[in-house]
């Protein structure tokens, strides 16, 4: 292909990454824009992170660079700041560009291009498979993804964030590349697993994990209706990946891979109260608030996403209750929305009509775990009845909280 065809995506190449790329070349060291901003640009996608591979070795890179950081030398990778963010710079393996080429994964990431002669290097018909949304390995499918088992997940995430179609080859490469996910670090795994489930097509992702093998190697007893479950989700991490791991040990899971200790304990939340319907009863006001209080209101509704989500998927497969379910949710959706429209909704100490500093007052007290006990209380009754969310019935409480007190005391 000629370059002048190129230019409306290659033009897309932000100018401190062109500029990094010349000043290597410009010292003597011929260097390449690849990786996945060059093929995010050339299917028409908006570019993520740029790559250059260069003839300098990484010492050359440091020296040139005096904010460089070396993130990888083992690879020969030093990432450089730039105005357009970071840009990774990984010294050529083997002889030049076509050599290094041929050890990269996918022929649509196997791409080149030459910011100085305006020359983009194909030698796999990387852009051909881009055109066809297809993901290919480079040369032999099982020899490269040996090289780097976490290709395999790479595949599944590519097919998440882009709809490719895996070719045959690979599709058959990646069901012998499961045992291999063991030696690779559950960092690289849980990036690659977090991006995947919040693609656009998640569900396709998460299919070929299953359909390979793959994930049973990482999240065995995932539910069997993960991919539509996850696929009808906010794209939010937490509830999806608690849609995903319903039936699973998603604790055991989600720390084996190195996720944040917040996560992982949101994610158990959401799966002790789940079903939603089931934990609170929709008949009583009261009930539902404090449901509201102990859950909260964002996750109550990330509950009722998980819940419908499954029941609709249950519904597609022909599941027998899940109309009923389903309707039984709506009634429960409908309890919150009427407990929140109704106002005077004490879920938390500081919504109450008295702070801490009034609760002294009344008491003669200074700060203390009493205060607490009575900020707690007071919570806890207007729960039951909003209407006592006011300075002067909440001072009658007081009262009356202070004088049976006082009566514990004195007996």
């Amino acid at each position: 292909m000629e370059p002048s065809s190129l230019r409306l995506e290659i033009d897309g190449i932000p100018e401190p990454v062109r500029a990094l790329a010349e000043v290597l070349e410009s010292s003597g060291h011929p260097t390449w824009i690849v990786g996945g901003g060059l093929r995010d640009l050339l299917c028409g996608r908006p570019p993520g992170d740029f790559d250059l591979a260069t003839a300098a070795a990484p010492e050359v890179v440091l020296a040139r660079f005096p904010r460089a950081v070396p993130i990888g030398l083992r690879f020969g990778t030093v990432m450089v700041p730039t105005p357009a963010g970071p840009v990774d710079v990984t010294t050529l393996r083997g002889d030049d560009i076509e050599e290094d080429l041929g050890h990269r994964d996918f022929t649509v990431n196997a791409l080149a291009w030459h910011t100085g002669r305006r020359e983009l290097l194909d030698p796999f018909d990387g852009r051909s498979d881009l055109g066809k949304g297809r993901l290919r390995a480079v040369r032999n499918a099982a020899d490269r993804l040996a090289e780097d088992p976490l290709r395999a997940l790479r595949a599944a995430r590519l097919v998440a964030t882009h709809g490719f179609e895996i070719d045959g080859d690979l599709e058959r490469a990646l069901r012998d590349a499961a045992p291999m996910l063991s030696g690779v670090a559950r960092e690289r795994v849980r990036h690659e697993l977090v991006t995947l489930l919040l693609a656009p097509q998640a569900a396709a992702g998460l299919r070929l994990l299953r359909e390979s093998g793959l994930e049973a190697e990482f999240a065995p007893g995932a539910a069997p209706d993960a991919a539509a479950v996850v696929e009808a989700l906010p794209g939010r991490l937490e509830p999806r990946l608690a849609g995903w791991l319903r039936g699973a040990r998603s604790t055991a899971i989600l720390r084996k891979l190195r996720f944040s200790r917040r996560t992982t304990e949101s994610v158990a939340r959401l799966l002790h109260c789940h079903p939603v319907e089931q934990s609170v009863d929709a008949r009583r006001d009261a009930a539902v608030r404090r449901h509201l209080k102990r859950i909260g209101p964002e996750r109550t509704e990330d509950l009722v996403a998980l819940r419908r989500a499954e029941l609709r998927a249950g519904e597609s497969a022909g599941t027998p209750r899940a109309a009923a379910d389903l309707a039984q949710l709506d009634t429960l959706v409908a309890a919150f929305e009427r407990v929140r429209s109704a106002g005077d909704l004490a879920l938390r100490r500081h919504d109450l009509a008295i702070d801490g500093e009034e609760v002294m007052r009344q008491l003669g007290s200074g700060p203390g775990p009493q205060v607490g006990r009575a900020l707690a209380f007071l919570t806890d009754r207007v729960i039951e009845d909003p209407g006592l969310n006011t300075p002067q019935a909440l001072g009658r409480l007081l009262a009356a909280l202070a004088a049976e007190t006082e009566g514990e005391k004195q007996s």
